[in-house]
């Protein structure tokens, strides 16, 4: 059996999985963003106690949103829940279960989900993004894992697009994550006078822009046009040619997938065959997938 983890600003969430991808067991918990570090790590505890006490399992991978240490399986830091930072995720687990405990960035487990058990299955070369309220790329290149040295990089959300833009959250200004976010997308759907722009997300703007509310297809159109500028950027580099969706767009269906799919064929090198756009299943849970397919990989010795 395998063991998958996600932790993220507001839950954690684990799971106990075949090798096959099936999962028997999932149990998560909610916290506040204001938590201390010491109820964060009792969540933490008690969720994963629920799924692997009592179970043989090979190993457990865990998702972390923020900045990890993936040598030594520490989360350095997270934005939206300052206590998580520091945590040494991999000692907790790695002392109380007995097993192997690997971490790394969210999105490039998100994408090792997509490798080993998603609509990445059959492709070598692909970028797995994470879309809502922070932005982020899992890239899987000649069917490995792109990832910097102890876990370093991956960051594309805090990549800047207007040099001149407004202040992150990161402290830098500009970063993608300020103009493709739910954050900027809630604030714009205010500014218009949006019906329920405080919880305005993709499927709401979707269906407001069928209903014609005035300016919902416009925002739609600018949603998918400020994502595919951060997109269209790593298409410049690394021509990753596929990009599976997750989170809040895949939320839009079909009219934000053909968004995605236009302004992609417009910012990106115009190469005979434009970038394809690909949604991932609901319910999504590809991270916790992806956090059993790095101990296979490890196992394995493959595409980690």
């Amino acid at each position: 059996m395998l063991g998958g983890v996600q932790i993220s600003p507001d839950r954690v969430e684990a799971a106990l999985m075949g090798i096959d991808g099936g999962i028997r067991l999932c149990e998560s918990m909610d916290y506040g963003r204001t938590s201390t570090a010491e109820h964060l790590r009792a969540a933490i505890i008690a969720v994963t106690d629920k799924c692997f006490q009592g179970q043989e399992i090979i190993g457990i991978g865990v998702a972390a949103s923020g900045m990890v240490n993936a040598s030594t399986g520490q989360i350095i830091s997270m934005h939206l829940t300052p206590a998580l930072g520091g945590m040494e995720i991999g000692n907790i687990l790695g002392s109380r279960f007995g097993v192997p405990v690997l971490v790394d960035h969210h999105p490039r487990v998100q994408a090792l989900g997509d490798r080993w058990f998603g609509l990445g299955r059959n492709i070598q070369d692909f970028a797995s993004v994470y879309t809502g309220e922070a932005l982020g790329f899992g890239i899987v290149y000649c069917g490995e894992i792109v990832r910097g040295k102890d876990g370093a990089g991956g960051e594309s959300g805090h990549t800047t697009v207007q040099l001149d833009g407004i202040q992150c959250r990161c402290g830098r200004n500009g970063c993608w994550e300020t103009i493709a976010t739910l954050g900027w997308l809630r604030e714009t759907a205010g500014t218009l006078e949006l019906p329920a722009a405080a919880t305005m997300d993709c499927r709401q703007l979707v269906k407001l822009s069928r209903e014609k509310v005035p300016d919902a297809e416009k925002l739609l159109d600018t949603y998918a046009r400020n994502l595919a500028v951060g997109m269209a950027n790593n298409e410049q580099v690394l021509a990753s040619g596929t990009y599976i969706m997750h989170g809040d767009v895949c939320g839009g269906g079909e009219p934000m997938r053909l968004a995605l799919k236009r302004w992609m064929h417009e910012f990106s090198p115009h190469r005979g065959v434009p970038p394809v756009i690909l949604l991932a299943a609901s319910p999504d849970q590809m991270s916790l997938l992806g956090g059993g397919g790095m101990v296979l990989s490890s196992a394995f010795s493959t595409i980690a």
